[in-house]
Formats: C-alpha cells, sequence, structure tokens
C-alpha cells in the first residue's frame, strides 16, 4: 500500500547561497520535478526529494544576492515561498564577493516590490566587532539600512558571530572582538528602537539572550507561523530536531550542500576551504539532479517519504 506523504518545507538553503549562484539548476529541478541531496555524514547516501508543486509546503531561499533568480520569478508561480535576505554593512574582507550595502538594499526594494513585503524577511546576521566594525559602525548602519527599507519589510532578523574553529586564524587575523555585555544589550537595544521607528518587528536568530524588555522575540528563521500563513496548511510538528539548542525553526529540508559558496563569507560555517569551493563548483551543472557532480556506482538513492503522522521531518 502506498503511504500518503505530506507537503514538505523546502530550505535552499543554509548551505549555500542557491539564488545567487545556483538559480538555473534549481529552477531545472523545479521543472523536472525532484532532486538529489546527498547525506552530510555519508557522501554516497543521496536521498530524492519531491519538488512537484503539490508536495512542497513553501521554499525557503537563503540569500545575500538574488538578483539572478529575481529574473525569473514567474517560474515560480506554481509554488508558495519566501526570502531570507541578508544585508550586512561589511566590505571585501569580509564578504568578498557581496555588492556594496547600497546596492543590496536596492535590490531588496525590488524584490519586495515583486514579491510583497510580507514574503521577505532581512537578516543582519552575522553581528562581529572589530577596528573596522565598531560598535557605533553597526548601529549607524543598522539605522541606515533600516531607513532604506521602511514599507519594504516587515520582519528583520539578527545574531551574533559564532565562532567556529576553521575559521579561528581568519578571524584572529581580523582582531574580532569577543563580545560584552555591554555591546550586546547596547546593539540590541540601539536595534529595536530603529526597527520599530521603521515598522519592523525585529527578532533574534538562536540567540540565549532574553531582550524582552527591549521589545525583541525570539525568532525562527523557518517559522511555522510564517510557513502556514503563506503554504496554508498546519504544522504538527513546529520545531525541527537535530538543530542548534536555542533555534526554534521548523522541520525542513535543506537542499543544499556545504563547500558550495562562491560568496566566499570570511565568517561562514558552511565553507570550510575556498580551494573546496572551487573545485566542487567545477563539477556544477544544471542538467544534474544533484546540486555537485553527477550520480556514481556507489550511490544509493532512497526517496523522502514522510506520512500524516511525521509530517515535516529534518532529513540530516
Amino acid at each position: 500500500m502506498k503511504v500518503e506523504t505530506m507537503p514538505q518545507v523546502i530550505s535552499a538553503s543554509r548551505r549555500t547561497d542557491i539564488p545567487n549562484h545556483y538559480a538555473n539548476w534549481f529552477l531545472q529541478r523545479l521543472e523536472e520535478g525532484y532532486v538529489l541531496v546527498r547525506n552530510v555524514r555519508d557522501f554516497h547516501q543521496v536521498r530524492r526529494v519531491d519538488l512537484t508543486p503539490q508536495q512542497v509546503a513553501c521554499i525557503v531561499f537563503w540569500t545575500k544576492n538574488p538578483t539572478p533568480m529575481m529574473e525569473n520569478l514567474d517560474r515560480l508561480s506554481s509554488y508558495r515561498y519566501l526570502f531570507q535576505f541578508t544585508i550586512n554593512p561589511y566590505g571585501t574582507d569580509l564578504e568578498p564577493r557581496i555588492p556594496p550595502m547600497g546596492e543590496m538594499t536596492d535590490c531588496f526594494r525590488r524584490l519586495a516590490d515583486k514579491i510583497g513585503n510580507d514574503r521577505i524577511v532581512w537578516r543582519y546576521d552575522p553581528v562581529l566587532i572589530n577596528k573596522s566594525y565598531p560598535l557605533g559602525y553597526h548601529i549607524e548602519s543598522f539605522a541606515y539600512i533600516a531607513r532604506k527599507l521602511d514599507g519594504y519589510v516587515k520582519r528583520c532578523t539578527f545574531s551574533f558571530l559564532d565562532r567556529y574553529r576553521h575559521h579561528e586564524d581568519q578571524l584572529q587575523q581580523l582582531e574580532v572582538e569577543q563580545l560584552s555585555e555591554y555591546t550586546i544589550n547596547t546593539l540590541a537595544r540601539s536595534f529595536s528602537l530603529h526597527a520599530t521607528a521603521h515598522g519592523m518587528q525585529l527578532f533574534t536568530c538562536a540567540e540565549p539572550y532574553d531582550f524582552s524588555r527591549f521589545g525583541i522575540s525570539h525568532g525562527a528563521c523557518i517559522d511555522a507561523d510564517e510557513i502556514e500563513r503563506i503554504s496554508g496548511l498546519s504544522l504538527v510538528q513546529r520545531r525541527a530536531k537535530n538543530q542548534r539548542p536555542h533555534c526554534l525553526c521548523a522541520p525542513s529540508i535543506d537542499i543544499g550542500m556545504y563547500n558550495t559558496c562562491l560568496n566566499l563569507c570570511t565568517y561562514c560555517y558552511a565553507n570550510h576551504s575556498e580551494k573546496k569551493v572551487h573545485a566542487n563548483y567545477a563539477q556544477a551543472r544544471t542538467s544534474s539532479p544533484l546540486q555537485i557532480g553527477t550520480l556514481g556506482k556507489n550511490d544509493t538513492i532512497s526517496d523522502v517519504t514522510v506520512s500524516p503522522a511525521e509530517p515535516q521531518l529534518s532529513l540530516f
């Protein structure tokens, strides 16, 4: 007997900027109605994910530059989706492949005009402090971006830098500071004032701090309430397993691969090696069901099947 499956939330992707660097590949996957995703712990274990409109509750795009995707939004007309759009105030020392902040705020406004301000979230993430980006710089930059986005977005999410071992040498060279309680609270209070002044709700992402006195709530990037609003579906399981302790995201299937993001942001947890990123990208093919490379003789493919009793489970 065939088990009827529930629509899935597709994350595209926490691990790489699909709208910026793999837009054509992703759109081809929608045309063919499925994608193959390698297990991050077992390279040869591959899952087939159904991308037909009836099996996708919502697509959550994560990007710092959605320009390549924006020209093809009509090809998403059968799907429900939203964008997590990161705009930070950093230069090429931290975000070497991202256009200037002013250019990206203009891009944000164009995208909001196309899809509506209730399907786009501004991320200011991560916040890091050093001599080039001191406390005052962040306060002024957040205020500038919030003013530029007034009326174009309803929700803003921010978080502080998480330090990862594979980037520690680079962060030390950049003299990135450990944030004090005073700095954290000053930023939160200031961000809240500017967000409120420009009609935005402000949320933290996977942070332990209680900023309720500043009017800031704990947020979820893949927010169950927002997914239900966009999809018209009711989620039984509202918080994913195997995420960071303070992550409140709903279950989703992430279809991206690590070490594939050509943004090459210095602080990014998803890239371990620039050399590996370029090597992977050289194997990218729009026609392949895999983001990188093709299937090999040792690969095993299994379908993603989620029963109504267990809707929208995280795969890996």
